[in-house]
């Protein structure tokens, strides 16, 4: 569940809805899950069914596992530096840690 606020313009009337840092926009995934995805598939080299087994929330229920519609379509919207920016922005401390894991907690800051 995710919580939400709705904040409406005392001029205009207008709807401004407020989401916790992180959540990415009409996506299903938030950014912290998109930058450990790209992070495991084009930084590490790993192949797109481990990726999907890591990072996808829903059962995988078809044979094609190697396809990942998802992964195609965020490396699109995003770019291929996506991962390594949010690398970047994981706290020093985490340094030694895998780079999926650098990735998810530094998607997790991003707005």
């Amino acid at each position: 569940m995710l919580v939400c606020r709705r904040y409406r313009c005392t001029t205009c009337g207008a709807v401004l809805l407020v989401v916790p840092r992180g959540v990415a926009p009409r996506k299903h995934y938030g950014f912290a899950a998109i930058a450990m995805a790209l992070a495991l598939k084009l930084l590490v080299g790993e192949p797109v069914r481990e990726v999907r087994r890591r990072v996808c929330a829903w059962p995988v229920t078809h044979t094609r596992t190697s396809v990942w519609p998802a992964l195609r379509r965020w490396r699109r919207a995003f770019g291929d530096g996506f991962a390594q920016v949010a690398m970047g922005r994981a706290p020093p401390h985490l340094e030694r840690c895998e780079r999926g894991v650098l990735a998810f907690v530094g998607g997790a800051s991003m707005p």
